[in-house]
């Protein structure tokens, strides 16, 4: 069973995407799992895979241009119709529920070109991936995460679905946003020559 995993995010490495991803990759078989980043990979090299997964952060509710763009490419390729597609989406908001839209379009995409849709996964909080990248997600904030990978892992190998999961830390929400805001709102705001209060300025 050959699976593909396509990086989607914009940035060329250290990501939220790259860091979640990690941990699903470590579920998968070696050999029969490629990662590529988008930019990276050609049309011709997922004709024949079992199952895609697509990674990648919320952009506006849906998915970065560059993907949607991708996904439009695949339409027009011989793409093998027992293919099974999963996504993982990622957002800065606390909330995995947010990524629903974007796991839909996903799916549509999926019921257009007559492939098999697997799975979803939607992940809030996105700007605490470092502080799990190198860490056993059971003893994370994210442990639910850790199941919803599991289940993704084994649909992936057995080429089966299952409902989407939407995850969010096992953190309060006010500290996270606390910590949001002093620990990278402000700091970036200062970085840019604005103080904190220019952050709520409307034009």
């Amino acid at each position: 069973m050959k699976t593909i995993i396509i990086n989607a995010s914009p940035k060329p490495k250290n990501s939220n995407t790259e860091n979640f991803l990690k941990h699903l990759i470590s579920k998968l078989p070696e050999k029969e799992t490629e990662i590529y980043k988008l930019n990276e990979i050609k049309t011709t090299e997922i004709l024949n895979c079992d199952s895609l997964v697509f990674a990648f952060p919320l952009y506006i509710d849906s998915l970065p241009s560059e993907l949607l763009s991708f996904l439009s490419l695949l339409e027009q390729a011989d793409l093998d119709k027992n293919i099974m597609v999963f996504a993982v989406a990622n957002n800065g908001f606390f909330e995995g529920t947010q990524n629903h839209i974007a796991l839909d379009i996903i799916k549509n995409w999926c019921n257009k070109t007559g492939l098999k849709w697997g799975q979803g996964i939607g992940i809030g909080a996105g700007e605490m991936s470092p502080a799990i990248a190198n860490t056993p997600l059971k003893k994370s904030q994210f442990a639910s995460l850790d199941t919803a990978f599991e289940s993704m892992a084994f649909n992936i190998k057995n080429h089966t679905s299952a409902e989407n999961a939407f995850v969010s830390p096992k953190f309060p929400r006010f500290l996270w946003k606390t910590a949001g805001t002093y620990s990278f709102w402000l700091p970036k705001a200062r970085k840019n020559g604005l103080k904190g209060k220019d952050i709520f300025t409307k034009s």
